[in-house]
């Protein structure tokens, strides 16, 4: 995984040279399908059987001189609830009467 605070021409960019050097120096093809650049505040990317996004909660602390300060974009590293209950019912550790009872992170 590779994050870029920036604009999408400079990951795009990016995941090209990354591309390029793999295949010139390592003889390794880098899956196409596998990487895709999203951004986190509106599409949540999967990584290692993590989601990962920002968060729109908007928080406030205060500061030195006691002023008040927002506090936000903050990373959310959040469990695929969904993608959890399909494993478990498929190798029958769960049964599917108990989906009603998986929190609705997204």
């Amino acid at each position: 995984m590779l994050a870029v605070r920036g604009p999408r021409s400079d990951a795009v960019e990016m995941l090209q040279s990354i591309r390029t050097m793999l295949s010139d120096s390592l003889k390794l093809d880098l899956s196409i399908g596998e990487s895709k650049i999203t951004n986190p505040r509106t599409e949540s990317a999967l990584f290692l059987g993590t989601l990962i996004r920002i968060s729109r909660h908007v928080s406030s602390t205060i500061g030195k001189n006691h002023q008040r300060l927002r506090v936000v974009s903050q990373l959310r590293m959040l469990a695929p609830m969904n993608r959890i209950f399909k494993k478990l019912t498929t190798a029958g550790f769960m049964s599917a009467q108990y989906k009603s009872g998986i929190p609705k992170f997204i």
